[in-house]
């Protein structure tokens, strides 16, 4: 993999590919012919400032771009769910700061256009906002304050362009009908972000996988009903594939065998008893994730396997009052250096004013300390494309995933994940249900090359 780790470039035919397959879901169903090579245009202009390495600062030793992290076709190492192969992804070395990982692995890009927030850590509230500080930041190897010197070089790449297929100048006029002469570097900016964002929201799973068939073969619904929670639909859907068994009724289908069907039937469970994953609770269908942030452990566990067993719970963390967020210190991966220094997640950027996940009469203490080592929850779909797994890449496949949380689960039953979430105390799973689960969490992978 050498080289391409080092040089983690996407294939250009395949975004070009992705862009032709786009529906532009801001016009009509049957948009007009100029309306149609308008969006077409705004699409190229985004997949091409999606793979532009010549906006990572020129002072590092890696040059990046946003396709380096979300891959989609390596040449020849595999098809990506547009996300790369590290556990952290590669940052270039600065001699202010000396580090070659990024702080978390990179997710994959499919479904990001519906999530209300970005990153893990929930740092970014819109697809503009996240291109604007990824572009600025240290994923393309600027360091904190080098903002305005990363925007005067998108200017001048843009400017300057003069690329054989086309120049940057004329696929702004035919996308948006701007002159990036005349307009100002904000507004220049402003336009990057929005082709680029508008580009990623073409970035979709299909409803074609093993188990969307799966569902569709007898006829259970996909997603809950406008009022019913994750858990009543799995509940609901437990009692129908019951219902459907004893009939003699279920079918199974290719690629969703007994073995998926008994992992489906632990994932849906949470009825607190053996081989029971509680796993719906926070990775709701129809994407598998309720957009939410939960603190399932593994921040804790990161940091107690440099620091020894207890740590955590010992690691002192402001009050709301004292904590001036996001605090560069708790965003931070462990290290023996310096004990101080951890991943606390959503904590750094939670609203505690506004956010809905503060419960009534709750202050705003006892809110953030809820918030601790909280992160988003990742879409299961595609899992297969999107190894390493969790936020710090930490696990190889799905099997030492699920056992890893399986042990976390048992660790909050016993009271020693600092500020568990209450939904992981839930999940009750054996070494015999890894088997059946990971069959079931095969069964949403789709085919990503006929996309």
């Amino acid at each position: 993999m050498g080289n391409n780790l080092i040089k983690r470039s996407v294939s250009a035919a395949a975004i070009i590919i992705a862009s032709l397959a786009y529906e532009y879901t801001g016009h009509a169903q049957q948009p007009s012919a100029q309306n149609t090579r308008k969006n077409d245009a705004v699409i190229q202009l985004g997949a091409r400032l999606f793979q532009d390495e010549r906006f990572s600062t020129p002072k590092g030793d890696l040059p990046a771009s946003c396709s380096h992290c979300h891959m989609f076709d390596e040449s020849g190492q595999g098809i990506r769910a547009r996300a790369d192969f590290l556990n952290r992804s590669w940052v270039s070395y600065r001699a202010q700061d000396p580090r070659r990982e990024e702080l978390r692995n990179s997710p994959t890009l499919l479904d990001v256009s519906q999530m209300p927030r970005l990153h893990y850590d929930g740092e970014f509230g819109s697809l503009e906002e996240l291109v604007k500080g990824t572009l600025s930041g240290r994923t393309m190897g600027w360091l904190p304050g080098e903002e305005q010197d990363a925007f005067d070089r998108i200017q001048r790449v843009i400017l300057t362009d003069k690329s054989p297929e086309g120049s940057y100048r004329d696929q702004f006029k035919r996308a948006y009908g701007i002159s990036v002469d005349t307009i100002s570097r904000a507004d220049l900016i402003e336009t990057v972000a929005k082709a680029i964002s508008d580009f990623t929201r073409t970035l979709n799973s299909n409803r074609a996988t093993p188990y969307d068939k799966f569902l569709e073969a007898n006829g259970l619904e996909s997603e809950p009903r406008r009022s019913e929670s994750p858990a009543e639909y799995a509940g609901r859907l437990i009692t129908r594939i019951a219902a459907l068994e004893a009939a003699g009724k279920i079918r199974l289908t290719a690629g969703f065998d007994a073995a998926a069907l008994s992992g489906f039937k632990i994932f849906l469970s949470s009825n607190a008893s053996a081989h029971s994953g509680n796993c719906a609770s926070c990775h709701a269908p129809p994407l598998f994730t309720d957009f939410s942030f939960h603190n399932t452990g593994v921040s804790q566990s990161e940091y107690e396997s440099v620091h020894g067993e207890g740590s955590f719970a010992l690691l002192k963390i402001p009050n709301a009052g004292e904590a001036a967020r996001p605090s560069q210190r708790f965003r931070e991966t462990p290290s023996a250096r310096n004990t101080g220094c951890a991943d606390l997640g959503y904590w750094n950027f939670v609203d505690l004013k506004s956010s809905p996940l503060r419960r009534a009469g709750e202050t705003d203490d006892h809110f953030l300390e809820r918030m601790i080592g909280t992160f988003k929850t990742p879409t299961l779909r595609n899992l297969a494309y999107t190894n390493p797994y969790m936020h710090n890449g930490g696990f190889a496949s799905l099997e030492d995933a699920l056992e890893e949380l399986a042990r976390l689960a048992a660790q909050a039953r016993e009271g020693l994940i600092r500020s568990a979430d209450p939904e992981l105390v839930g999940i009750r799973i054996s070494q015999e249900d890894i088997a059946p689960l990971t069959a079931f969490l095969n069964t949403l992978n789709q085919d990503l090359r006929k996309n």
